[in-house]
């Protein structure tokens, strides 16, 4: 998933989606970074978050990849919805646009660096 001159595995996992009690959806962030010479070395990190912390992340995120002229087109992310949110359907379509956006910054230093992603995995 990162470019070929870089030295290191980034892997992202989502499972879990889950209704918190006070009515919105967490899903459940595990990050795993390790160089690709030793795969023992792993730093695995797990958090939870919610739809919007992801749209939070692919804003700004989105406007760092406009000011440093990265090729490749920025992911969509799916749209915000009031009804049927807790569908199943919308549930997995999201999951599956946080992977694309976290496969996405993996592949590329500048945004996997930044502190706006550090921060998220906070």
């Amino acid at each position: 998933m990162a470019p070929k001159s870089d030295n290191w595995t980034r892997k992202f996992i989502i499972t879990d989606p889950r209704r918190h009690p006070k009515g919105f959806t967490v899903y459940k962030v595990t990050s795993i970074v390790y160089p690709k010479s030793s795969p023992e070395a792993a730093t695995k990190v797990t958090v939870w978050k919610r739809y919007n912390d992801f749209k939070k992340l692919h804003k700004e995120l989105h406007i760092k990849h406009k000011k440093l002229h990265l090729k490749d087109k920025f992911p969509p992310f799916a749209k915000g919805k009031f009804f049927g949110r807790y569908e199943e359907e919308v549930i997995e379509e999201r999951r599956q646009c946080a992977i694309k956006l976290l496969e996405f910054i993996a592949e590329h230093p500048p945004l996997f660096t930044s502190q706006v992603f550090l921060k998220f995995f906070e």
